[in-house]
């Protein structure tokens, strides 16, 4: 880096990122309020203080710090760190009253990352047998953590703030939004809310009583994955509640602003409607060849194979990460193709993980350019564009880097799990599963495993959560070391 380049680069300003850090960390001390409501209905005293204390500790740290004055404008680097330290405090703050729930300080952790990262990971047996509460804090942590602290801070705050809408990007990529934060932040709140109260009222028509309808709504719009059955959908043995949460977790791997944008213009020629159509496309894309080979190979009728193809299609797609058969029992076949639909994930601006569909289709696009170019003479200009918009260099620049930083996360998280001799593809799936914030698992992640390799699926959870960038910009020195920006 050039010395020019090195004089308008700039440190995160603490006051700046304790500001905002409080403020989205008071709002998660409120979101506690919940479970602890929860555990008292259950008569659930232990767990119910708990919780409790942690909000109430979470309340009286960050009082004093939210009344620092808010700053002119807010760079790149303090709203990526922001959003680190409230995912870390977050998850760090559940881990106590897990705890109640009879479960060791890392397992506690495990549950935790994989629960405000949407991933569905669990080290948990005998799920049946868990307090009530705790069965509702996790999938809660999955319902927040999927919209984002964020888009729930600037809802239900009031005042502008200038860190707004940087803090937003964060979160989400609105396109065209032509109204302010304030109000895109709370309708995108709204259409999520009412994705998780119709998933409710379907359950309830279905027949599933009030809990497990409730923890298995947040849950699915949140794609996160969590349930209450140690076998996930397979618990609930009718094949059209099955088929229900699945299609919850379609919707909500949905570009949440897009349902917006709907309701005011129609579908539209858009990014969003084109990301919605591809998604659909590769759900069936997968659906069809993993029906033959289920029906080869799993010894079911082809009419069964189908069902269950749509499901697994469906959940890693959105990387909802229910199951509806034991994934470690699969063909190796079957869990290679789902493995790419893993990594590919779900829509730019919903719950989903992945690397997202806008960017496959965008490097789809560079495919086919790099052999079209081929053709057309040296003079002409020719630009890549993918529904009508042309794609800009700095735009490519930033998904080959993010691929190139996911490929790297995946083979280094992928190495240790070899070399403690698990099976390499079962391994692969595993940190993929982590990475893409998905969680089918191949029974790798138990109580059992081995430390290290559980903290690396933590740091793969968040990375994957946090799309990996906000985690260098930490620990990167130059962003707490060096000149600062000072306020006109």
């Amino acid at each position: 880096m050039n010395e020019q380049s090195s004089l308008l680069m700039y440190a995160i300003r603490g006051p700046v990122v304790l500001k905002y850090a409080a403020q989205l960390t008071f709002i998660q001390a409120g979101l506690f309020l919940l479970p602890a409501g929860v555990a008292l209905y259950y008569a659930e005293f232990t767990l119910a203080l708990r919780f409790a204390t942690v909000t109430v500790l979470l309340g009286v740290a960050t009082l004093p710090f939210i009344r620092l004055p808010a700053a002119a404008q807010i760079q790149t680097n303090e709203a990526l760190v922001v959003t680190v330290i409230a995912f870390l405090l977050a998850a760090s703050a559940m881990v106590y009253p897990f705890m109640g729930a009879n479960m060791a300080v890392l397992d506690a952790v495990f549950e935790s990352i994989s629960g405000i990262t949407t991933t569905g990971l669990s080290t948990l047996v005998d799920l049946q047998e868990k307090p009530r509460s705790f069965l509702f804090a996790r999938s809660w942590m999955q319902w927040y953590g999927g919209l984002g602290f964020v888009v729930l801070a600037i809802a239900l705050l009031t005042g502008k703030q200038p860190g707004n809408r940087r803090l937003l990007a964060q979160e989400f990529e609105p396109q065209d939004v032509t109204v302010s934060i304030h109000q895109h932040a709370r309708q995108v709140t709204l259409v999520y809310a009412l994705l998780t109260m119709l998933t409710v009222l379907l359950l309830l028509l279905s027949g599933v009583d009030g809990f497990t309808s409730l923890v298995h709504a947040l849950s699915a719009v949140s794609t996160g994955g969590f349930s209450t059955f140690d076998d996930s959908l397979s618990g609930f043995g009718a094949w059209r509640i099955q088929l229900l949460l699945s299609c919850s977790g379609l919707l909500g791997a949905v570009s949440l602003p897009w349902y917006y944008r709907i309701c005011q213009r129609g579908f539209g020629e858009s990014l969003s409607t084109l990301e919605f159509f591809a998604m659909l496309l590769l759900i069936l894309s997968v659906t069809l060849p993993l029906t033959l080979i289920l029906s080869c190979t799993a010894e079911i009728d082809y009419l069964t194979s189908a069902g269950q193809a749509l499901l697994l299609a469906i959940s890693a797609q959105t990387t909802t990460g229910f199951s509806s058969l034991p994934v470690a029992e699969l063909d190796p076949l079957v869990k290679g193709i789902l493995l790419m639909s893993m990594a590919v994930g779900g829509a730019v601006g919903s719950t989903a993980g992945g690397l997202k569909v806008f960017r496959f289709l965008i490097l789809l696009k560079l495919m086919q350019y790099t052999i079209r170019h081929t053709a057309v003479s040296s003079h002409a200009v020719f630009e890549p564009k993918l529904s009508g918009k042309t794609i800009h260099s700095e735009e490519i620049t930033h998904i080959l880097t993010l691929l190139g930083w996911f490929m790297a996360l995946v083979f280094f998280s992928w190495l240790p799990f070899i070399a403690m001799d698990y099976h390499p593809l079962d391994a692969l799936f595993e940190v993929l599963s982590a990475t893409s914030t998905v969680g089918l698992s191949t029974g790798i992640t138990r109580m059992e495993l081995q430390t290290p390799l559980k903290l690396i699926l933590c740091f793969d959870m968040l990375a994957g959560r946090l799309e990996i960038i906000a985690l260098l910009v930490c620990i990167y020195p130059k962003t707490w070391f060096g000149r600062r920006l000072q306020e006109s």
